[in-house]
């Protein structure tokens, strides 16, 4: 089990922000936290250590932050030794915290997200500094041909080196997690909700560097819809590609995701050219496919976005030119 390694930045953004499940004191909001972070910038003052040793007038005048956000840091930094003996107590269990001020934090999250980043994490095992991931999403309905499709592209993950991005959601999320587990994945696995019950489970492999675990809610809090439409966002962010293996139009969490990833721009989504109507009409709506001679095939996931990108390109051009012969042709019968 890995020790906690604080610096003081990460140790105060972890004090003020952190929403553990037994605090009775208030976290600072995303958006107050972010105020604070601007306005010790703004003031030349060297990060969220700063703010140790700063009474609340100090806190309002310096920072030019609200009466309440500086009331909130103060009663936190009080509570630091029940917030130390947590850390401790969670450490015992396996979990360490960490902030984007921890070389460990995956900069991915920061990258991509921005000002929506989880500004804390719960992590057990060890996570790379830098790593390329695949998610791979569907419905939690699952034919036999796509447990197939599941278990080509977790090979074709393993085989290049590349982490499988888990979500902890039942169907092709849990189909992919299962065989990736016991065919030598490196697995990233994002929860919103029992936390503590799955590294107990998973322990061994965790152990043995084989799955990471992360939760950017305490590992004691219950299952919410906000925390798992949090979880699938980050999930997006943390992969360099999400492959759609089945969806439904206008239905459910696969789709949801997949159409706020679309208008975010998290991760670029490869959509399986099958006989799934919500694929056919992700499709429609120019997504890039991935097929089945793809993911049989030696060829890496770059390369294949790549080709599959262009001619999805060459295809919209032929439309537009037919579009504009077909008004060509219109104009000239009008002659």
């Amino acid at each position: 089990m890995e020790k906690i390694m604080l610096n003081l930045n990460s140790l105060a953004t972890m004090l003020c922000t952190c929403d553990l499940y037994a605090y009775d004191e208030a976290a600072l909001t995303n958006d107050e936290w972010l105020e604070v972070e601007k306005n010790l910038k703004v003031h030349g003052l060297n990060g969220p250590s700063s703010l140790f040793g700063l009474n609340s007038d100090e806190l309002m005048d310096i920072l030019d932050i609200s009466e309440y956000s500086a009331y909130k840091i103060v009663r936190r930094m009080k509570s630091i030794q029940f917030f130390l003996k947590k850390l401790h107590e969670y450490e015992q269990q396996g979990i360490r915290i960490i902030t984007k001020y921890d070389e460990e934090y995956p900069q991915n999250l920061i990258k991509k997200m921005k000002k929506s980043a989880p500004l804390c994490l719960f992590i057990a095992g060890t996570l790379p500094v830098k790593f390329k991931g695949i998610s791979i999403t569907g419905l939690q309905t699952v034919s036999k041909k796509e447990k197939g499709y599941v278990k080509r592209l977790v090979d074709k993950i393993n085989n290049e080196d590349k982490w499988l991005i888990s979500n902890d959601c039942k169907g092709i999320d849990q189909e992919s997690f299962h065989y990736g587990l016991h065919h030598h994945s490196q697995i990233i696995c994002f929860v919103c909700e029992n936390m503590l019950n799955k590294i107990q489970e998973y322990k061994k492999s965790i152990r043995m560097g084989k799955v990471v675990f992360l939760s950017a809610v305490d590992p004691a809090k219950r299952f919410t819809v906000t925390h798992a439409i949090d979880r699938n966002s980050y999930v997006c962010a943390l992969s360099m590609f999400q492959i759609v293996v089945s969806s439904k139009i206008n239905s459910g969490a696969t789709w949801f995701t997949i159409m706020h990833n679309m208008h975010h721009n998290w991760t670029v989504s490869l959509v399986l050219d099958n006989d799934c109507f919500g694929n056919q009409r992700l499709l429609e709506m120019k997504t890039v496919p991935i097929y089945i001679k793809n993911i049989v095939s030696d060829t890496s996931f770059e390369m294949i976005y790549e080709l599959n990108k262009k001619e999805n390109i060459e295809e919209v051009n032929i439309d537009q030119m037919s579009i504009f012969e077909f008004i060509g042709d219109t104009n000239e019968s009008r002659i």
